[in-house]
């Protein structure tokens, strides 16, 4: 009876050391390649964030065109509008 419950426990205690070792390599897995992609992604996030960067400034710059371009407009409109009066009372 004594070697049945030996057995039992013996059984028992390797299951739960095979899946400490389990655990304790994945964890040594996923840490390996998270500092072996690190550096290589933190690369292409400057490079995007760079990107990112340059398209704010053509966008503010675009906004200031824009509103150059609407003030233009306004006024070649108002011209039109006093083309048209001065013809009207000729």
């Amino acid at each position: 009876m004594e070697t049945i419950i030996i057995l039992a426990q013996t059984k028992t205690g390797a299951a739960i050391e095979i899946l400490i070792f389990l655990v304790v390599a994945a964890l040594i897995g996923y840490l390996t390649s998270y500092f072996y992609y690190k550096p290589i992604y933190l690369k292409r996030i400057h490079a995007l964030e760079n990107d990112i960067s340059g398209l704010k400034k053509e966008i503010s710059k675009m906004g200031d065109r824009i509103k150059e371009l609407e003030k233009t407009l306004s006024m070649k409109e108002e011209e039109i509008k006093e083309l048209k009066k001065k013809k009207k009372q000729e």
